[in-house]
């Protein structure tokens, strides 16, 4: 009886990919080493933040989610895109295929409150520029077919041959357009090499001013209930004293592209905790950091006159334990 029951591998693939594609996503490590390797110009990727959540869309069918992407440009602006991405079997994919459409808003957010009643046809989807998803060693590819996604952009027809990859850590794309006349690539990073994002966790953090400890009977300021996420993820406040100080707390789980010795000695990637001020004349001060395994649960950094406390448990949730 079981045996007559099974699926495709397509619709295994599906509640594994479900599963898979929720997350904040982050390529700071990326945007960072970019930087520091020296790439010209149009070889660095900006930095981008992916926002995927599953939502309950019931126009878009079981499996949609709520996918943003937050990004500046060079001049320091910030922008965010929104779209909904939806999964589903067959409809010219093979049994193995997941089927990946996206339907864009062009202009403004997609709100929650409107999820109910939003319908396909208020997005812009285009056809042809469906991803087919395939899995592959521990994660997923999917790819446009060839030169089927076709537009017109900035007065000219263009085609994109785009492709996404998921994993349990990573999500990696590449974006690039293709004039349709001369083939030429008029569109994405110079090196044609994709972007790099991260999955991140989530951390709930607190900072008191001064840093307590020991035991002590001080005063303190507490700032609290920020959360971080471990790929990039700041929070900035500004001290309630008389001098306003405006200070800065980053979180990034480091994942180093190079080595940082030349003796042939492999450096390890860890979790980082920063403190950073901006100071009134605009430039920003880096205090000093802490550092620990990259999978550590909890991290801290009491510097005395500060002490900053951020953990994937909440304080209120955390459970007693021998």
């Amino acid at each position: 009886m079981a045996q007559g029951q099974d699926s495709t591998p397509a619709g295994r693939n599906l509640l594994v990919m479900a599963e898979l594609l929720p997350g904040v996503y982050d390529n700071a490590n990326q945007n960072y080493f970019d930087k520091r390797r020296k790439l010209d110009e149009s070889d660095r990727h900006a930095r981008i933040n992916a926002t995927i959540s599953r939502i309950d869309a019931p126009a878009f069918g079981p499996y949609a989610f709520l996918w943003v992407y937050s990004y500046e440009t060079g001049e320091g602006e910030k922008h965010a895109s929104y779209r909904i991405a939806t999964l589903s079997t067959g409809n010219g994919a093979s049994d193995e295929e997941v089927v990946m459409h996206h339907y864009m808003r062009m202009d403004g957010e997609i709100h929650d409150s409107e999820l109910a009643d939003l319908k396909p046809d208020q997005l812009r989807r285009t056809d042809g520029c469906e991803y087919y998803f395939k899995r592959r060693a521990s994660h997923y590819q999917g790819a446009q077919r060839e030169r089927a996604c076709r537009f017109e952009w900035n007065g000219e027809t263009v085609y994109t041959d785009n492709v996404i990859e998921l994993s349990e850590t990573d999500l990696w794309f590449v974006d690039h357009k293709y004039s349709e006349e001369t083939g030429e690539r008029v569109t994405g990073v110079g090196s044609g090499e994709p972007y790099w994002l991260e999955r991140a966790r989530i951390f709930h953090c607190y900072a008191d001013i001064p840093g307590v400890g020991g035991g002590r009977d001080i005063p303190f300021e507490r700032y609290d209930n920020f959360t971080l996420h471990d790929k990039g993820g700041a929070y900035w406040f500004t001290t309630r004293d008389d001098d306003k100080r405006e200070l800065g707390i980053i979180l990034q789980s480091i994942t180093w592209h190079v080595l940082n010795e030349d003796n042939g000695n492999f450096n390890r990637d860890s979790l980082v905790l920063y403190t950073i001020e901006k100071l009134p004349d605009g430039s920003v001060k880096e205090h000093g950091y802490a550092f620990t395994e990259p999978s550590a649960t909890r991290i801290g950094n009491n510097m005395k006159w500060m002490l900053v406390n951020c953990a994937i448990t909440p304080r209120d949730q955390a459970r007693p334990e021998m």
